[in-house]
């Protein structure tokens, strides 16, 4: 109904001997508006019916203004069609300039009204309340050449780790591979640059909508070729990277999961067919509980090297790990006396608090794991068993309790396509155990 004046106009300008044509024309596109169609043979069929001696013109209006009405088109396609329906005074209609003038200037008037915010490019289920996200902080590892078309590899990083973890591997693998794409590793919620939004929660489900959000920033800032992600995660990052595959398959282009099953891990010996042994939760949880007590300010720590000698007094003997839990440590620069130069640059409290989600598994804000005991909870997960069809590759450390065999029935009913790897001799740490190893891998799936 708004555009009824422009149409009348278009009409006027387009066909003043043959106004009736204009008509069935203008009726014709209100009918595409209506249907939502982007079927380019109807299109076409309709455009020769309408237009015949111009029907590259129709065909480009009635292209237009369907993806303009389409919840599927993107915001790349509508700017190039824009850029297209713009020339088309100079290649479509030369004799016609004011018609097609009058069509671009109709199609630019709607842009600001008619273009979807990112959230929206893929329906209700991808919208989010912004206050509800965490901006999360990043690094960019940029292929040689200067733009890639190819789709952006999103790393995702473990339980008290940051996104420097993944930065010699992701700065090797951007120069390595066949099909060159720009690669990101990011602190997830909680962790490392995030200090300026610290959060009280952290289920799987809410840290996936972080990473969509930062997707959708991904897509506002370069366009086309963004709105989809290889992720890549490890551990915690691993399930985050699960959880954001069912919840929105389709801006998930590829799965990796490193060393890390969707399923809920325990402290003690309850673990499915464990044998009596646990996964190594337990001790991930000790280490977490015992570091979240250090006081810095209390302590008078002045140096990395103070928190290095207490953490070695019984809390974390082995090296690699406690070096591993320093790099949330930041030495400070500081000009007052009293002023303490040290800083986690990890949320302690929070992580504490929510040690029970990130020992589980949830989508859509739903636990999905086995830890569900009362009967309408459990019919509940079964009635809305989701499943992300595309290609999953998982990297399992042979070393590693984290994914059994017993795991993998659980595994397949998320995932039916994934397949499973091991390398062998190395722990839950498999890319910093065996770096070239995951390099490896990763390049035969990127490149596949």
């Amino acid at each position: 109904d708004n555009q009824t004046s422009t149409f009348t106009e278009w009409s006027r300008h387009s066909a003043p001997l043959g106004r009736v044509e204009a008509s069935h024309t203008i009726i014709s596109l209100n009918l595409a508006m209506v249907e939502r169609t982007t079927n380019i043979h109807r299109m076409r069929m309709r455009a020769v019916g309408i237009a015949p001696s111009s029907t590259s013109t129709a065909l480009l209006l009635l292209l237009l203004l369907s993806l303009m009405q389409s919840s599927l088109f993107q915001v790349s396609s509508f700017q190039i069609m824009l850029s297209y329906s713009r020339s088309a005074s100079m290649i479509i209609a030369p004799r016609r300039r004011a018609t097609a003038s009058l069509l671009w200037k109709t199609i630019h008037s709607t842009r600001s009204s008619r273009i979807p915010s990112s959230s929206q490019l893929y329906g209700q289920k991808s919208t989010y309340n912004s206050e509800d996200v965490v901006e999360l902080q990043y690094s960019e590892f940029l292929p040689p050449s200067a733009a890639s078309p190819n789709t952006p590899v999103i790393f995702l990083h473990g339980l008290l780790g940051n996104k420097r973890n993944f930065a010699s591997l992701a700065s090797s693998l951007s120069t390595q591979l066949q099909n060159p794409r720009p690669i990101y590793t990011i602190d997830l919620r909680n962790h490392g640059e995030n200090t300026h939004d610290w959060r009280p929660s952290m289920s799987y489900s809410e840290m996936a909508r972080d990473v969509l959000a930062f997707m959708d920033k991904l897509t506002e800032l370069n366009g086309s070729g963004h709105e989809k992600a290889v992720l890549v995660g490890h551990s915690m990052g691993g399930k985050v990277a699960q959880s954001l595959a069912l919840m929105h398959p389709e801006r998930v282009a590829g799965l990796v999961v490193l060393d890390i099953a969707p399923v809920r891990y325990y402290s003690d010996t309850k673990e499915k067919g464990g044998g009596g042994e646990d996964s190594g939760w337990k001790a991930v949880e000790e280490i977490v509980r015992s570091v979240a007590q250090i006081d810095l300010v209390q302590g008078g720590y002045t140096t990395k090297r103070d928190v290095d000698a207490v953490l070695r007094q019984g809390m974390l003997e082995d090296p690699a790990l406690r070096a591993f839990v320093l790099t949330n440590l930041e030495q400070l620069r500081t000009t007052e006396e009293n002023e303490v130069p040290l800083r986690w640059k990890i949320h302690w409290d929070g992580i504490v608090k929510q040690l029970d989600w990130i020992a589980g598994f949830d989508v859509h804000d739903q636990v999905m794991d086995d830890s569900v005991t009362d009967a309408e909870t459990i019919v509940q997960q079964q009635q809305s068993k989701m499943q992300y069809e595309g290609d999953v590759f998982f990297i399992h450390g042979g070393a590693s309790r984290f994914v059994r065999h017993s795991y993998i029935s659980t595994i397949a009913s998320f995932f039916p396509n994934h397949m499973l790897t091991t390398i062998r001799g190395v722990g839950h740490w498999v890319h910093a155990e065996a770096p070239d190893d995951t390099i490896a891998l990763l390049k035969k799936y990127l490149d596949r």
